[in-house]
């Protein structure tokens, strides 16, 4: 009797333990069975800020040839940046695929154009097409996703299952090292590697215009830090670094929108809710913070954003 019972406990804790250890990709199969948003809202939009190009996208001028370029009916609120230096512009983001982006960057400048995606994800990189000039960080993961000269993003750092995409087949223009300048012409811009909401997530400094655009590492709303290749202890070890890497008065540009109460517009945070989420992170790591649901578990960070978790604390 005794020995079933401590069977029937070592094959409950086996379970268990798989079934936190495979929650992020049972999370991404079911979720489009379980949950189908329309892609794209039938609504108008209705900015506080900028312009819209069309009936789709959205343009807001940050000015010193900065542009945000906004996707407001679609579900997730998606901004790309559009940086223009005096020789070329970098796009850093493609946009989620659901209407072409093209049109939009090529109203705003007419130099060459290269696409940095601050990540692999289907929401930042499905906008792609064979004739962009694409530019990767240079990291092993990256350079093992390219077979006969074409990139091609894994299953699970694309995740096209969401909106039931296939992910791009590409070849790749430039490869940059993190910690990198990419010089534009009168314009230069550092690639910052920023880990945490997946292992390649990258961010861009500009030094001289006090900005970060930070992709999906921080914006309003909620971090998604349980999906796939998500790491808490990676996500902590960003922010601590950028805290003390980066000048107070850095204004963080964000690639989901909205600030909260705000509406929609190119969203933003400082370097005080990094500040926040830096903290947030430590005393989740000490269960010191209390959350809400099981998967993802929710954590609120300031009245800006919330971070979704796993259990247990991937990284440690």
């Amino acid at each position: 009797m005794k020995r079933g019972t401590v069977l029937i406990s070592l094959a409950a804790l086996v379970v268990t333990g798989a079934a936190l250890r495979f929650a992020p990709y049972l999370y991404v199969e079911s979720w489009p069975y379980l949950n189908r948003p329309a892609a794209m809202s039938d609504a108008p939009a209705k900015l506080v800020k900028g312009r819209m190009f069309d009936d789709y996208f959205a343009i807001e001028d940050l000015g010193d040839g900065v542009h945000a370029i906004g996707e407001p009916r679609y579900y997730q609120a998606n901004y790309s940046y559009l940086i223009v230096g005096e020789k070329r512009a970098l796009l850093f983001d493609a946009g989620s695929g659901t209407r072409d982006i093209r049109p939009v960057v090529k109203s705003l400048t007419n130099l060459p154009v290269t696409i940095l995606p601050s990540h692999l994800h289907y929401d930042h990189i499905a906008g792609l097409h064979e004739s962009d000039r694409l530019a990767l960080v240079d990291l092993p993961s990256t350079r093992a996703d390219v077979a006969d000269g074409r990139f091609s993003p894994g299953r699970y750092e694309f995740l096209g299952m969401f909106d039931r995409l296939t992910g791009p087949s590409i070849r790749v223009a430039e490869w940059i090292k993190p910690g990198a300048t990419i010089d534009l012409g009168g314009r230069t811009l550092r690639l910052l590697s920023t880990p945490g909401h997946t292992s390649q997530s990258v961010s861009l400094h500009e030094p001289k215009g006090r900005r970060l655009f930070t992709g999906d590492f921080i914006y309003p709303t909620m971090l998604y830090a349980f999906l796939p290749g998500a790491d808490l202890g990676a996500y902590r070890r960003t922010a601590d670094r950028l805290l003390r890497d980066l000048p107070p008065d850095t204004r963080l540009w964000a690639a989901h929108c909205c600030r909260r109460n705000e509406g929609y517009a190119a969203p933003w945070l400082g370097m005080g809710d990094l500040a926040d989420l830096d903290r947030a992170l430590r005393e989740i790591e000490a269960g010191k913070r209390t959350s809400t649901g099981f998967f993802p578990r929710r954590y609120r960070v300031n009245d800006q954003m919330d971070i979704g978790t796993p259990l247990p604390w991937p990284g440690y």
